[in-house]
């Protein structure tokens, strides 16, 4: 068995960056950017108004002014201001040439087709008007490289007038579930059975990371079935994982399985709690976990190995840990890393309860993982800890 440490190690050498793809950009939340944004246009592309109001000449501001025409929202009209004159305008339509200032409609007082301005301050040049190029300027980067897109991208490219983007390509994915005990949610149950929880647990966790190109399988507990589901999935698919059937029991053949079919194997075996068997192997731009089938242990060994290869293989950033202050005292075994499920709070972590390996109750509560170091066997209340939060 290998360390905590010497398995991230052997995990992140064996990442890659996937290659870049066009996606449509309303799609996009998620996935990180392969190329510079270049503005395609400057925005906004002409002198606007920021009011519903007049565009006058600031010398006429004391004159009576005869309203000259209008321009409405979306016209293509160009205009010139004739000197003593205005002309109306709408928030976001055209300010005429000649123009170099815009009176809001409430500091006015229109008697029939004239306009006197009523406020006294406020009337300067230049208000009321957006200049071209004020949001963005033509040809300048909009959003650079390796920006992840989350939400309030999307309007922004949509005012570009962009329709696809570059991005790295998301890996896809495929859950292979083991074992003859496992029954479907919904299904009865008989003595000796449980319902089945780790595709729908690992499907959560890979639609969070927006990964979508997910397909799960299930194969009963025999070597050629194994072996079969395997080879199945890697033919198109770049990542598998495996649930259960990890171990060295008699019904165990993940790893014998990968073997046959010609997996490369990096280790299998971690001195940690949960998730001691972890098997991890790549073959041909592939790679392969094998999980623990406890349900706790599922879901450790995901957050601490198969996201950040996740993170690396689309160019996200590696969710960093932070340091937290144990709120009591915690004995552990030696020689093994501890995942422990916690809450944490104003810089203090708490150890959840029902932290066994088939344990999932302590979710409800938990909101991180409380990562031990294995050289240590006794932690005083008030250590300081590493804490992986959940989100």
């Amino acid at each position: 068995m290998i360390s905590v440490a010497a398995a991230r190690q052997i995990v992140s050498a064996q990442s890659r960056l996937l290659p870049a793809v066009l996606l449509p950009f309303d799609r996009s939340v998620g996935s990180v950017l392969a190329e510079d944004i270049i503005s395609p246009l400057s925005i906004p592309s002409f002198p606007q108004s920021s009011m519903d109001g007049y565009a006058i000449r600031v010398a006429d501001k004391a004159l009576l002014l005869e309203i000259q025409d209008e321009l409405p929202a979306g016209t293509s009209r160009e205009l010139l201001l004739q000197p003593g004159k205005a002309i109306k305008v709408f928030t976001g339509g055209p300010v005429p040439e000649g123009a170099d200032v815009v009176v809001q409609k409430e500091w006015v007082t229109v008697t029939g087709n004239q306009v006197r301005v009523s406020a006294e301050k406020g009337i300067e040049p230049g208000s009321h008007i957006r200049m071209p190029g004020s949001e963005i300027g033509k040809s300048v980067v909009a959003i650079p490289k390796g920006t992840e897109i989350q939400t309030m991208h999307i309007g922004f490219m949509a005012s570009l007038g962009l329709t696809e983007i570059p991005v790295i390509r998301k890996p896809s994915v495929a859950i292979v579930i083991t074992g003859n005990e496992l029954v479907q949610p919904g299904s009865p149950i008989s003595f000796g059975q449980v319902y089945e929880s780790n595709s729908f647990g690992l499907k959560a966790c890979l639609q969070q990371l927006h990964i979508a190109d997910i397909t799960v399988s299930y194969t009963k507990d025999t070597l050629a079935e194994t072996e079969s589901a395997i080879t199945q999935a890697l033919t198109i698919h770049d990542l598998v994982l495996i649930t259960g059937g990890v171990s060295v029991g008699d019904y165990d053949h993940v790893a014998q399985a990968c073997d046959r079919i010609g997996i490369n194997r990096q280790f299998h075996g971690i001195k940690q709690r949960p998730g001691k068997p972890l098997y991890f192997g790549t073959t041909e731009g592939r790679w392969v976990f094998g999980l623990p089938g406890n349900p706790a242990s599922v879901l450790s060994c995901f957050y601490q190995y198969v996201r950040p290869l996740l993170h690396a293989l689309s160019g996200r950033a590696p969710a960093k840990p932070v340091r937290a202050a144990l709120a009591e005292p915690f004995e552990k075994k030696p020689a093994l890393g501890f995942f422990l499920k916690g809450y944490c709070e104003n810089g203090a972590v708490s150890v959840s309860q029902a932290q066994a390996s088939f344990q999932l109750s302590a979710f409800v509560q938990a909101n991180c993982w409380i990562e031990l170091e294995e050289t240590q066997h006794y932690f005083a209340k008030g250590t300081e800890v590493t804490i992986h939060p959940f989100f």
